[in-house]
């Protein structure tokens, strides 16, 4: 639609140009008449071309766009699962590192009661633990 104009003015910019050629020249007027409507139609088609051409162009450059716009969200958004995929591991290793250490404190803990009792005690078992390794005996 923006381009409707285009084969118009080229059109007429065309008439224009052929009407002074004719008028300096001093071409006959029916002479003049029929390379006017000769060039009128040339450059009409021409014109119609160029806009077809033109509106092509801009409707690619447009599509274009926009899929590099949509290119560039999908980028985005992946990089930010990434960085929140990062931070979910990094929360989960630190969580696993501190029910490791945890752990470790409580047998330490139990190893320090049994050994003050100088005999073995069958009461420790694996369900004084958490699902996470955290010691909630005693």
């Amino acid at each position: 639609m923006k381009y409707r104009f285009i084969p118009a003015f080229i059109m007429l910019l065309a008439g224009l140009i052929t009407c002074i050629i004719g008028m300096v020249e001093k071409w006959p007027v029916i002479t003049n008449l029929i390379v006017l409507a000769i060039v009128l139609l040339v450059f009409y088609i021409i014109g119609q071309i160029a806009g077809q051409i033109i509106g092509r162009v801009q409707s690619e450059r447009k599509a274009m766009e926009e899929y590099e716009k949509k290119k560039l969200e999908e980028e985005e958004q992946r990089r930010k699962e990434e960085e929140e995929e990062r931070i979910r591991i990094e929360k989960e290793t630190a969580l696993a590192e501190e029910s490791e250490r945890r752990r470790k404190i409580a047998e330490e803990r139990y190893a320090a009661k049994n050994s003050q009792n100088d005999f073995y005690d069958d009461d420790f078992n694996e369900d004084d633990f958490d699902e996470n390794g955290n010691y909630i005996g005693e």
